[in-house]
C-alpha cells in the first residue's frame, strides 16, 4: 500500500505543468550558471571549475526549495488535500510518501544537473575527470537534501508555498550574510550552518562542513518532526 501511495505521488509530481516548468530551469540554469560563473576568490585551473560547480549550485539550491513548495503547496489549493485524504485516510502513510517522492526527484535532479554541469564544463575547458568534480559536491549535495525538507517542512507548517520560498530564497540570496553582520550566532541558522559546503576553502565565519551539515540536518529533523505532528492533528477544510 504504501508503494503505491510513493508511485502515485510520483505520477502527481510528473503530471504538474508548473513542477515540470521548474524541473527544466533546474536543468538548463545550474549548468548555465556553472559554465559562465568566474573565480569567487581568484581560483585558477581545477579550483576553478570546483568553485564554479560549488557556486551554480549554491545558487541552483532556489530551484529546488521552489520545486519542494509547490509540490506540498499544491496540496493546500483547492480542497485537493481533503480528496487525497479520501483516498489515502492515514496521514502518517501520505505524509513519508510526500516526503520519499520528492527526495527520489532531488536526487535524481542532483545527479542529472551534475553530469550535465561536469560534462559541460569538461567539453567546454577539458577539466579534471568527472568523478572528482562530483566527489567534492557530496556536502552540497547533502545541504540541497536538507533544504528540500526543510522547505517542505515550512509549507505544511505555514500552509503557503508564497511563505516558504520567500524565507529560504532570501537566505540564499544575501538575507542570511546580512544578519551574520549583525552577530555570529546567525551562522547556526539553516542555510548559513551549511555555506562551507559551498565553498573551496572554509571561511571562519561559517561553521565546519561537517558541523554544518549536521546542524542543517538537526534543523531539518526538528522542524520535519513538529510538522509530522502538525499534519496528523490539523483539522482539514
Amino acid at each position: 500500500m504504501h508503494r503505491f501511495c510513493i508511485k502515485s505521488e510520483c505520477l502527481k509530481f510528473a503530471y504538474n505543468r508548473w513542477l515540470l516548468l521548474c524541473t527544466a530551469g533546474v536543468l538548463i540554469f545550474i549548468p548555465a550558471m556553472v559554465l559562465t560563473l568566474d573565480s569567487f576568490a581568484g581560483e585558477a585551473g581545477d579550483l576553478l571549475y570546483r568553485s564554479k560547480m560549488m557556486q551554480g549550485f549554491y545558487l541552483g539550491q532556489i530551484g529546488y526549495c521552489v520545486l519542494a513548495a509547490l509540490y506540498f503547496g499544491q496540496e493546500y489549493l483547492s480542497s485537493t488535500l481533503r480528496t487525497d485524504f479520501l483516498c489515502v485516510p492515514k496521514r502518517f502513510r501520505f505524509f513519508t510518501a510526500k516526503l520519499t517522492c520528492i527526495l527520489i526527484w532531488t536526487v535524481i535532479l542532483l545527479f542529472a544537473v551534475s553530469l550535465i554541469s561536469v560534462l559541460t564544463l569538461h567539453f567546454a575547458y577539458g577539466t579534471e575527470s568527472v568523478t572528482a568534480l562530483i566527489r567534492c559536491m557530496i556536502p552540497a549535495y547533502l545541504s540541497t537534501l536538507e533544504l528540500t525538507l526543510l522547505t517542505a517542512a515550512i509549507v505544511i507548517l505555514t500552509r503557503s508555498q508564497i511563505v516558504s520560498i520567500a524565507i529560504l530564497i532570501s537566505m540564499i540570496l544575501g538575507l542570511g550574510s546580512l544578519l551574520l553582520q549583525y552577530s555570529s550566532m546567525m551562522r547556526y541558522l539553516p542555510v548559513l550552518a551549511s555555506m562551507n559546503s559551498f565553498m573551496i576553502m572554509e571561511m571562519p565565519a561559517y561553521l565546519p562542513v561537517e558541523q554544518g551539515i549536521a546542524l542543517q540536518g538537526l534543523w531539518c529533523a526538528v522542524l520535519l518532526l513538529i510538522a509530522g505532528v502538525v499534519f496528523w492533528k490539523r483539522y482539514v477544510r
